[in-house]
């Protein structure tokens, strides 16, 4: 019989958080027997730095990448390993690249591949997402709610711990309590703001039942992942940097805008999320990647300055009617996101128990300091995202 979640929830989502009826228990091996691991998502930003990890550790690591073939699966992966300067730092006989795509039937694969890959791997990394801000839920149920009963199928069949990635955006915004801890409850989702946040939330509900029936499972929730706080590598769609790129493509900054969020470098969140995959009593918890500090709007405006561009200040109207103007600022599609997101009280995090698991690995969150961020902003230049800046 299908169990479903214990709470109230709306209709739109009642049907969406009952776990299939397959989908039961089993053992999985200790974290250090595992030798080969399944990661979907490697084509993605954080995707690519837990591949990165992962060869590190010494593992062998099958990639689920959507292409025509095998061929063209892997240059698209080495292509996204390229954007991120990390293609040098892999090798590439630790890598197995296998075609499919998660939201199709035993993940894309044909049925002798997929035996062949369940029979192999003892871990899975579910780091797969489609992420739109500005879709609808219904729009993002099939990549992101549907595809997590295949995930979990396929960790079934593998008898494999899964180790699925969330985000802090689960939890309900506002800064009206303590800051939100790793067993603290999550929702509900006709609360959550956005599509994307909605379908991870129903998403983890479903990796949660799994558990409550016996799936060895590990749940991960970054805060706001940003680049690589060593080499500077980012991702040029994050919402703040379209805030920062929109901002320098009109020569101003809005006056008191909120703008607060919880960034983190993705290094640590994929640091994190392996050391905890690999921890011997690692399995079975919720870790939180999150940094001590939220980011706000004036230090984003500080750290812009320090890095040496010119920027004026003007009211959050003028700032909005000259990002509107142009159809080409890289804000412009995201004004309505942003003007509601300036009425959001943003939520703190706390990862207590995520630093007490892993406190003799020696992983703490680096600061985003002048340094960390000029790197961002080198990265930028040299793909050519930003202009240099003036000094």
């Amino acid at each position: 019989m299908s169990s479903t979640i214990p709470m109230e929830i709306s209709e739109e989502f009642a049907a969406d958080v009952v776990l299939a009826d397959d989908i039961t228990g089993y053992r999985a091996p200790e974290p250090g027997a595992v030798s080969e691991v399944f990661l979907t998502g490697a084509t993605g930003f954080l995707g690519a730095f837990l591949l990165r990890d992962l060869v590190r550790q010494g593992l062998v690591v099958h990639c689920l990448v959507r292409g025509a073939d095998t061929s063209a699966a892997r240059a698209r992966l080495e292509e996204n390993l390229r954007t991120y300067e990390l293609l040098d730092d892999i090798d590439p006989d630790r890598v197995q690249v296998h075609t499919g795509d998660i939201t199709r039937p035993l993940l894309g694969m044909e049925r002798d591949v997929y035996d062949a890959v369940v029979g192999r791997v003892g871990a899975v990394y579910h780091s797969a997402a489609k992420v739109n801000f500005l879709t609808i839920y219904k729009w993002l149920r099939k990549s992101t709610v549907e595809a997590t009963h295949g995930v979990l199928r396929f960790a079934q069949a593998a008898g494999a711990t899964l180790h699925h990635v969330s985000t802090t955006g689960v939890f309900e915004p506002g800064a009206d309590r303590e800051p939100r801890g790793e067993l603290d409850p999550t929702g509900p989702p006709e609360n959550l703001s956005l599509g994307y946040t909605k379908s991870k939330w129903v998403a983890e509900q479903l990796v949660r039942e799994a558990a409550r029936r016996g799936v060895p499972v590990t749940i991960h929730r970054p805060g706001q992942v940003w680049g690589d706080s060593v080499t500077g590598a980012c991702q040029p769609n994050d919402f703040v940097w379209r805030f920062i790129k929109g901002s320098l493509q009109v020569g101003l900054y809005p006056r008191k805008f909120r703008l607060a969020m919880n960034m983190v470098p993705v290094d640590y969140v994929s640091a994190v999320i392996v050391a905890a995959s690999r921890h011997p009593e690692g399995t079975g918890g919720t870790y939180h990647q999150v940094s001590p500090d939220t980011l706000d709007s004036e230090r984003i405006l500080r750290l812009l300055r320090g890095a040496g561009y010119d920027l004026k200040e003007v009211s959050i109207l003028k700032w909005m009617k000259a990002v509107a103007a142009d159809l080409t600022n890289s804000m412009a599609p995201l004004l309505s996101i942003l003007v509601e997101s300036e009425k959001v009280e943003v939520a703190e995090f706390a990862d207590e128990l995520t630093r007490d698991l892993l406190k003799d690995t020696g992983i703490v969150c680096p600061d985003i300091d002048e340094k960390v961020f000029g790197g961002y902003i080198a990265y930028f230049v040299r793909a050519g995202v930003l202009p240099a800046p003036q000094e």
